[in-house]
């Protein structure tokens, strides 16, 4: 009986240790901010939005040289 309640308390100091990880994994998890989506999207509508103004840019840039082009 005695080595059989070795393994027992070895079984269950073990299981414990894994309750006691999962727990800290959880409370780590809820400290992250919640809006991480909302800021990649963000991110990615400023991204588009940038973009979006360097094509205009750029058009405005090669259209005095297509104009040029015309005359010639």
């Amino acid at each position: 009986m005695g080595p059989n309640m070795y393994l027992y308390e070895k079984a269950r100091e073990a299981h414990y240790q894994d309750l006691l990880r999962e727990a800290e994994k959880r409370r780590l998890l809820a400290r992250l901010p919640r809006y991480r989506r909302s800021m990649s999207r963000r991110a990615a509508g400023k991204l588009g939005i940038l973009l979006l103004k360097l094509g205009t840019w750029l058009k405005q840039f090669e259209q005095p040289h297509t104009e040029l082009e015309d005359y010639e």
